[in-house]
């Protein structure tokens, strides 16, 4: 598989000059960061669960993961930003 091939799949986010790799990733690393935190925590926690479960129970653990994220402040703050076109700025509660 070339890279090209590799990036239409999905296997990568997107593919970058060896030059710019490094300046491209801390970029990639401050979007990450500066995003809501416990969100992209509770995403990382179900990928690793869901590897063990039925494709059901990933479901309806997903269901319940995005009802325990929007009954956090970032969310509203995302909701807020979402309705006024604007950039929310998330607090990580």
């Amino acid at each position: 598989m070339t890279a090209e091939e590799g990036e239409r799949w999905g296997f990568f986010n997107r593919l970058v000059e060896r030059e710019v790799l490094m300046t491209e990733a801390m970029a990639w690393a401050r979007r990450i960061a500066s995003g809501p935190t416990f969100a992209n925590g509770m995403t990382k926690t179900q990928l690793g669960q869901e590897w063990n479960m039925s494709v059901d129970q990933a479901i309806e653990a997903e269901a319940q993961a995005q009802a325990i994220c929007m009954q956090t402040r970032d969310f509203e703050r995302a909701y807020h930003a979402f309705v006024a076109k604007s950039q929310p700025v998330f607090e990580g509660d």
